[in-house]
């Protein structure tokens, strides 16, 4: 009955997944068909359409998570409807200001309802738009370093503060406290990079310790060893980062000499390290249930998830230790001992590593390890860039041997994995072909994970599905990219039935890591093919359509075959409770925003005055609008930018007085508009905002069009018209060649 139930639920979340997506495909498609309110009305039936659907089946018994699945769509609903505005109106692409308004609504309904979708939700907006209100187009940055370094604090601090909520249990967002752990983290390590930031990156390192020495004693004092493991783990990141600092500025004889024992060093430590956290016992937290049953299992739970924490652990040191490992060694071979030419000393190297590891059995595990993979990676490196096939196979065969005769089932996946990018290795040097070799290793990859059922020995049996499996999506997934016509057609058509049904049969015979790695090629397959240009966006709208209509009839038609008495044992859980009228209220608003700026932007577009500037187009994609061109006016640099450094590093609100030049039609800047100043006939007041180096941004940098036609605008486009109210708001109304 429970299997059933959830097999139900994730047919619903899969069927409304397909037909958001389709419904975000088919206004990112910018269907010439439609007229301004044809695009809106759908919009608002969504939202209002959603909102009923999940009071509705709040009301029946068993509909309690449906009903939170349509509350969220009505959520999504309106992010899109935001986005639709801003494309329709021309305004606000890829602006923080759009994530800021959806993240409001989706933080509200998050403390209402206190479901965890919304959590997540409201964490990823909440980011964006703070990400992009400082740095408004993709991969800009601010000249000045502590500006840039300040943006970066703020969001550390503001991920900190929000694990101590999560901490304090104030907030419940088990996964989020994770994330937030990690991140906070990542951004000091970030923070400390002096190749970065190169004045003060260097004093970032002391806070960076102080974080790396909070993080530990969390982790001890809560007696928590995923935190333990995560906090080693980063610590061991910042060693490899302030490693290969140093590496950068320092490469000479006598620093590889000391990175030599700094390796040593660095081993040993974790060695001690690791047989600390072995040796850690932390007392149990287990419900007291007084069951003695209960208690015991909880004990075994624990050792058992001990024995996966030290596992972890120990592959990523034994990783970390090889790379420092390597870096070291090349460096001895080429500086210290002067060959220009160390591909036969590494691959001589990676032999004797390799076969004298696979052969001291009583060395200790991590040293052991950690000289076994650096002398792989070295010896197998070296071939690869010297394009030495035969010796390929010959650490192709060692890998497989060290597979049969090392044990552990961490131990053997890394060995397979290995393995399998060695064998890619060999594929392309023989083929010279990547959809080939990538379609041969598909193949291969699929029949291992299929015989691999059939191997009786669990110790190998493991290995080898944990490793082929994952390998065998990615090269898939990889050729719905690289392939053409109708064998591109074949393999996403392919991708996809395979990885619905292995969604499908996991989840039935509730084989986990096959769920989480087929759900997370879907989700990822979803997001990139917005970006694969080989379909036009109207037509993955209707096919999502289709798919997800198809997954909705095949769920209620399972739904209906349960027996009665499944349905009547469930019992109705209250979804919105005593904040009911306050989501009503939230879905109001939410309307009435949208038909707010509508309305004003209707009224500037049919009372503004039309004026035209001359422009200079870029073409970027909107992340979730569709294709647009960014525009870059004549007006947005100003003479007394470009002579003043002062003017064009400022920052702030402005306002500028444009007026015709001479006898063409083309509005110029005059000067800049001083509150309350008059303005002749001919001129206009035109608002905008300061940028620094970018100059002025007046919010009409941003014109939606057509898919495809990007290039064409790129190329003919010349001018832009533009309807400025007497306030001197502007929205763009089109481009032109004259």
């Amino acid at each position: 009955m429970k299997t059933n139930k959830v097999m139900i639920q994730l047919g619903y979340i899969l069927g409304a997944s397909a037909l958001l997506t389709a419904i975000g495909y088919f206004f990112a498609s910018n269907w010439a068909m439609l007229n301004r309110f044809e695009k809106f009305i759908p919009i608002f039936v969504l939202i209002v359409g959603f909102y009923g659907l999940s009071v509705w089946l709040s009301r029946h018994v068993g509909r309690e998570f449906l009903s939170k699945l349509s509350l969220f769509a009505s959520c999504i609903s309106f992010g899109v409807g935001v986005g639709l505005i801003g494309q329709t109106y021309n305004s606000h692409a890829d602006s923080y200001s759009l994530f800021l308004v959806w993240f409001v609504p989706a933080l509200l309904y998050a403390i209402l309802t206190r479901w965890q979708p919304y959590y997540v939700l409201s964490y990823i907006l909440g980011h964006l738009a703070y990400g992009l209100f400082f740095f408004p187009k993709w991969g800009s940055y601010f000249e000045a370093e502590g500006a840039t370094l300040l943006i970066w604090l703020g969001l550390a601090i503001m991920n900190g503060f929000l694990f101590i909520l999560f901490e304090k249990g104030r907030i419940h967002a088990p996964f989020l406290k994770w994330v937030t752990f990690q991140a906070t983290i990542c951004i000091f390590i970030i923070m400390s990079v002096s190749h970065t930031f190169e004045n003060y990156g260097i004093w970032m390192n002391l806070p960076l310790i102080a974080v790396l020495a909070a993080a530990v004693m969390y982790a001890h004092r809560t007696q928590n060893k995923v935190y333990l493991l995560f906090a080693g783990l980063w610590i061991s990141a910042a060693i490899t980062t302030k490693y290969i600092e140093l590496i950068i500025e320092y490469h000479n004889e006598l620093f590889f000499i000391v990175s030599l024992l700094f390796v040593i060093v660095f081993i040993g430590a974790n060695v001690m390290f690791m047989n600390y956290v072995r040796a850690w016992k932390p007392a149990s937290k287990g419900i007291e249930t007084g069951s003695e049953v209960e208690v015991d299992s909880a004990a075994k739970s624990d050792g058992d998830f001990s024995k996966w924490v030290v596992r972890v652990l120990t592959v990523s040191l034994i990783i970390i230790g090889s790379l420092l490992g390597c870096f070291t060694l090349i460096g001895l071979v080429t500086v210290v001992l002067g060959f220009d030419d160390p591909a036969n000393i590494l691959i001589g190297y990676g032999f004797v590593a390799v076969i004298g590891m696979l052969a001291a059995k009583k060395f200790n595990v991590l040293a052991r390890f950690t000289i076994l993979l650096s002398g792989l990676m070295l010896g197998a490196g070296a071939a690869i860039v010297t394009e030495q096939s035969s010796m390929l196979l010959i650490f192709l065969a060692l890998t497989l041997i060290a597979f049969a005769y090392l044990e552990g089932l961490v131990t053997r996946i890394l060995f397979f994995a290995a393995s399998i990018i060695i064998v890619a290795f060999v594929l392309f040097d023989w083929i010279n072909s990547g959809v080939t070799v990538l379609s041969i290793l598909s193949g291969l990859l699929f029949l291992l994970f299929a015989s691999g059922q059939l191997i009786r020995q669990v110790e190998y049996r493991e290995p080898v599905l944990y490793s082929s499996f994952p390998a065998f999506l990615l090269a898939l997934f990889a050729l719905t990219f690289l392939t053409e016509s109708g064998w591109y057609y074949f393999t996403n058509v392919l991708f996809f039935l395979l990885v619905l049904a292995a969604i499908v049969i996991s989840r039935q015979l509730q084989v986990q890591w096959v769920y989480a790695w087929s759900m997370g090629f879907w989700i990822a397959f979803l997001v990139y093919k917005y970006y694969d240009l080989a379909w036009k966006l109207l037509h993955k709208s209707i096919s999502f359509a289709i798919i997800g209509l198809l997954i909705l009839g095949i769920t209620v038609w399972l739904e209906k075959r349960q027996k009665p008495e499944e349905d009547a044992a469930s019992h109705p859980l209250p979804v919105y409770g005593a904040n009911r009228w306050l989501i009503a209220l939230l879905i109001l608003l939410q309307v009435g925003a949208m038909s707010l700026q509508i309305g004003k932007s209707e009224y500037l577009l049919s009372h503004g005055k039309l004026i035209k500037l001359q422009l200079e187009p870029l073409d970027p994609r909107s992340l979730i609008q569709g294709d647009y061109v960014r525009l870059r006016y004549t007006i947005s640099l100003p003479p007394m930018y470009q002579n003043n450094l002062e003017e064009r590093t400022g920052k702030g609100k402005v306002a500028v007085v444009l007026a015709p030049s001479g006898n063409s039609e083309v509005y110029e800047f005059r000067r800049e508009y001083k509150p309350g100043e008059s303005l002749s006939p001919e001129e206009i007041r035109l608002n905008g905002e300061r940028e620094g180096y970018e100059g002025i941004v007046y919010g009409i940098e941003n014109f939606f069009i057509p898919e495809g036609t990007g290039r064409e605008y790129e190329q003919k486009a010349k001018f832009a018209e533009v309807k400025v109210s007497t306030n001197g708001d502007a929205i763009l109304v089109r481009l032109t060649e004259k």
